[in-house]
């Protein structure tokens, strides 16, 4: 028997799969990857859009909040329903669709349309697309990976999710630079938008993994007893409620970062939508350095220090933008807030995956985020309100506050658990 140093893994712990050999698995993570440039794009270019037509960031706020609308109001059935449906075909369909009203978006605006109502229609109509694909692509890798793979699978997810947020606000940047004006650029932002949307649903669509439902007698039982069953077992209990509120009040902050350091650009420094793109883009760059930190950080910290820690990231990060002499501070400001965002959102998923029963994981799943991301329509259009009524530097400040308070209240209530 060969000498050496013994392995540290358990017996019973499978070794860990090459990632890239999982052809199905590659097959979502680029469909992702691809969508989500696209939407990055969008979302850059859209705010900047409404400003253009409008001149109010109220409007445009308000315009944005509109695509979370339908998720508020239709998550929770929708989470029942597709746990009954293939969520192959859901995630096919939702793409396809998407790529269809991006794609008259972008004919609309390319041929002079001007009104603001034909761009909230669309992106209501994206929201509800939106709501049924989440609640498939969201629970489809534990039906393609095994379980112990799961938390190095969000890994990959979150450093490419923040590798979007780099490359999807340069992107919209060329792309409005290409037009004659913001309105023409913003056509073709969202022509490419739907390009992105097509090839992903290609992918989907090559997938061999079956993702038909697999409790059949679930399929059978009342939609709204399968509805009361998930919510009941969410609010009893005790930690994810907890976890469901800390993420409502921090994505409620979140949602307003781009929309805010968007305005102090345009308000503060006059600097033009290309280069706004572009210092957007360089602060997101930290945002795939933090998916780096996720896994160390989750092991030193904990899920609640990874709380606490990102608070004060943000809080600090608002605050720097907030009393930016130069464009370059406000970047270093944004820098810091996208950088702590990647490992709070895999720690606490990772966590909330761990408390989550299997047989239930996609209504619950659906309630949460439904709870979770309510916040971000409420932050977006008061976020709006009050940039117009603070300013940019005022809302900052605000937002800084808001985040340091949240951060404190966290700490004292992990504090008093521990002692008691």
């Amino acid at each position: 028997m060969a000498l050496g140093k013994p392995s540290t893994r358990p017996p019973d712990v499978p070794p860990p799969l090459n990632l890239w050999r999982v052809r199905d698995f590659l097959i979502i993570w680029w469909a992702q990857v691809t969508s989500r440039i696209g939407t990055q794009i969008s979302q850059f270019v859209l705010p900047l859009l409404v400003l253009s037509a409008t001149g109010s960031a109220s409007t445009a706020g308000m315009i944005a909040a509109l695509e979370q609308v339908p998720y508020v109001l239709l998550a929770i059935p929708a989470g029942a329903l597709v746990e009954r449906w293939n969520k192959q075909v859901v995630m096919a369909i939702g793409n396809f669709a998407r790529a269809v009203l991006f794609g008259l978006l972008a004919g609309y605006l390319l041929g002079g349309g001007t009104d603001v109502l034909f761009i909230a229609v669309t992106v209501l109509s994206s929201g509800v697309v939106y709501t049924f694909f989440d609640q498939a692509s969201g629970t489809v890798f534990p039906r393609i990976l095994p379980a112990h793979e799961l938390a190095r699978a969000s890994g990959w997810v979150e450093g490419t999710t923040a590798m979007t947020e780099v490359l999807g606000p340069a992107l919209g940047g060329a792309l409005i630079g290409l037009g004659a004006n913001t309105m023409e650029g913003a056509g073709y932002a969202f022509g490419a938008d739907a390009i992105t949307y097509v090839i992903a649903g290609i992918g989907v669509l090559c997938l061999r993994t079956s993702l038909r439902p697999v409790a059949v007698q679930e399929r059978h039982a009342p939609l709204w007893a399968s509805i009361r069953e998930g919510i009941s077992y969410l609010l009893s209990h005790t930690e994810l409620r907890r976890l469901a509120l800390a993420n409502f009040v921090n994505i409620a902050a979140l949602g307003t970062v781009w929309l805010s350091f968007m305005t102090l650009m345009r308000t503060e420094f006059h600097i033009d939508s290309s280069r706004t793109g572009l210092l957007l883009s360089l602060g997101a760059l930290s945002g795939v350095l933090g998916s780096f930190c996720s896994g160390t950080l989750h092991r030193r910290l904990g899920a609640y220090g990874v709380m606490l820690f990102t608070g004060l990231g943000w809080s600090a990060g608002e605050l720097i933008m907030a009393l930016a002499p130069a464009p370059w501070a406000a970047v270093l400001g944004l820098a810091l807030a996208l950088w702590v965002a990647p490992p709070y959102f895999s720690t606490l998923y990772a966590h909330r995956m761990s408390i989550i029963p299997q047989p239930m994981h996609t209504r619950i799943n659906s309630i949460y985020r439904l709870l979770a991301q309510a916040g971000l329509p409420l932050g977006l259009a008061s976020g709006g309100a009050l940039l117009e009524s603070l300013g940019s530097r005022g809302f900052l400040a605000l937002a800084a506050a808001v985040f340091l308070a949240a951060a404190i209240t966290v700490n004292l209530r992990v504090h008093r658990e521990k002692s008691q």
